[in-house]
């Protein structure tokens, strides 16, 4: 099992396990909530086609974690970057039918341009801009992911002088990917904790809204830990 070998590392291993209960529970309280036609009201050709898209969420956030487990990164990250595309997709079409009717009979649907106008049209109601943005860490995974970052990426795959290319990179993390590592799994959460927020909760499931803000009291120390 991986482990991280970094400042805090006990911290940062128990908010990893702390994440991993919060994608169980929050995965088996949005297939409940979508799947529900009095909770969510879809046509059923739009609530199969979101059944889907958050199915990916989280068997990629699924893939993700078990990756980690194997010491296996630069499969993980890909995974983690398609999990948070499939938010920002679910996003855009459970939100507005215009979308979603786009996505089914359009073939040169386009995410980007559908959430351009989905935040273009927010800024009239919110004049709060998201701190944190799905669009913005996908893009920077895909820059690492695709070696864009080459500075970075590259040198994550040096440990004791030897280039790792594969899978792995050998015995031990250098100090580079245990931050990508590090930097990622709290991505992770605060996308997860934006994708959950598109299901109503409302004292539906107690415990989910436990895990949450014990993984947020986790997240606030994680901040003052690392800023």
């Amino acid at each position: 099992m991986f482990s991280f070998t970094i400042k805090e590392y006990e911290f940062l291993n128990d908010f990893k396990d702390s994440f991993k209960a919060y994608v169980n529970k929050a995965y088996a309280f949005t297939m409940k909530f979508i799947t529900n036609p009095i909770l969510a009201d879809y046509r059923e050709n739009e609530r199969l086609i979101l059944v889907v898209i958050n199915k990916a969420v989280f068997q990629n956030l699924y893939s993700f974690l078990k990756l980690n487990d194997s010491n296996m990164q630069f499969s993980a990250f890909p995974c983690l970057e398609a999990a948070v595309n499939s938010m920002r997709l679910y996003k855009v079409l459970s939100t507005n039918p215009e979308f979603m009717h786009d996505y089914i009979t359009k073939a040169d649907f386009s995410l980007d341009e559908c959430e351009n106008r989905f935040l273009e049209s927010q800024k009239k109601y919110d004049s709060d801009k998201e701190e944190f943005s799905l669009r913005e860490f996908s893009n920077g995974l895909h820059m690492f992911n695709t070696f864009e970052l080459k500075n970075s990426a590259i040198s994550s795959q040096i440990v004791d002088n030897n280039l790792y290319l594969g899978l792995s990179c050998g015995d031990r993390l250098s100090d580079e990917m245990q931050n990508e590592v590090r930097k990622n799994l709290v991505g992770a959460y605060l996308s997860l904790q934006i994708h959950t927020k598109m299901f109503f909760n409302g004292g539906m499931d107690n415990e989910l809204e436990d895990i949450e803000d014990d993984m947020y009291s986790k997240f606030l120390e994680y901040v003052k830990k690392f800023s």
